[in-house]
């Protein structure tokens, strides 16, 4: 199971960094963002600092996921939802 989600967070790392999103239906989208350049402040000194232009991982949850953490589906549902979802996805590329 470990070397499984060593490999999916390396795959989306490895996508991401290159400026491809990953979406994964029902679950979410994984991407890079750019962050502008901003003032801020050093919390030991209080002194302003600029901090440079960013870019930065976002996550942003799918449908499913959203219902799921708001008790609307069963993870049970939520898991034959996502399948059924991923089988229709993978047969809609063939």
């Amino acid at each position: 199971m470990k070397k499984a989600i060593n490999a999916f967070v390396e795959a989306i790392t490895y996508y991401i960094s290159e400026g491809t999103p990953v979406h994964i239906s029902n679950f979410g989208t994984f991407e890079v963002r750019k962050r502008a350049a901003r003032v801020s402040h050093d919390v030991h000194s209080r002194e302003k600092i600029l901090v440079g232009e960013q870019n930065i991982p976002v996550f942003r949850a799918g449908k499913a996921l959203k219902l799921a953490t708001k008790q609307e589906l069963s993870n049970e549902d939520m898991v034959i939802e996502t399948l059924s979802d991923m089988i229709l996805e993978v047969q809609h590329h063939d």
